[in-house]
């Protein structure tokens, strides 16, 4: 029998289309179905997601067995559940100065009824490449300024010095660049789709990153992690063994053994 397809509408960004997952997959169990999901090219995310800008997302999520299709959302078209229905809760609640901790899928589920409990078990899964015990991965050279989620207090000098020799750097030529220049030389590993940084991601033992797509993807995997807290907007904290939240260098003591 042929699985009932349900539609997600989802404008981004990527790593917001990440977190959407363990929702998407505790739906589509309790209806039988496989998911529809249906990307907006809309003006208000960081990038417009046109499928040039999909970076290999299609194939990431078409990896999973909760996922039946991936394409352009046509505007007018019914869906099931607009995942993009959270921006509005979430922009009311901030100028109120509430939820700036949040996490992203919480927002989802919170707006659409579905128990925050859908992210504790991995909702990713990916055939490993083992490339690397260690993955680094460092968003925000060449955007705009707003959109730079770093935090200068993070301790990468120190991460670099505890894991570079088994690490590995996952992203593009110029977020490697920019990272080798101001954290320390590590050997550049190219993934020119998401789904095939999954795969390296998949295949190591700790991830260190900020709050990025990769990140999204580790977390997905339950991986360890170490993140790079961005203190303008720390939405993507998750509490639970083997995830260290850098927000400043006081982590640098904590940094566990490979």
């Amino acid at each position: 029998m042929i699985p009932t397809l349900v539609n997600f509408r989802h404008a981004g960004d990527l790593g917001d289309i990440i977190y959407s997952l363990p929702l998407i997959k505790t739906v589509c169990a309790s209806m039988q179905g496989q998911a529809a999901i249906l990307i907006e090219a809309a003006g208000y995310t960081r990038q417009r997601l046109t499928p040039d800008n999909w970076c290999g997302i299609d194939q990431l999520l078409l990896r999973q067995h909760y996922v039946g299709a991936v394409r352009p959302y046509n505007p007018g078209e019914g869906v099931t559940m607009n995942l993009n229905d959270f921006r509005d809760r979430l922009g009311k609640s901030l100028r109120n100065g509430i939820g700036h901790e949040k996490h992203l899928t919480h927002w989802m589920c919170e707006t659409h009824g579905v128990p925050f409990s859908c992210m504790d078990e991995p909702w990713l899964e990916f055939d490993a490449n083992p490339v690397a015990e260690v993955v680094f991965s460092r968003a925000g050279p060449g955007r705009k300024p707003g959109n730079v989620y770093q935090n200068a207090n993070f301790p990468w000098h120190y991460v670099w010095a505890k894991y570079h020799k088994h690490a590995v750097f996952i992203g593009t030529d110029y977020e490697h660049d920019a990272f080798c220049g101001t954290c320390g030389e590590v050997p550049h590993f190219k993934t020119p789709t998401l789904h095939e940084a999954a795969q390296v991601i998949a295949g190591c033992k700790l991830f260190v990153g900020n709050q990025t797509a990769t990140h999204a993807i580790a977390e997905g995997l339950k991986k360890r992690i170490i993140l790079e807290v961005w203190m303008g907007g720390p939405n993507c904290l998750v509490v639970r063994d083997g995830v260290l939240h850098g927000k400043d260098r006081s982590i640098k003591d904590q940094l566990p053994d490979l």
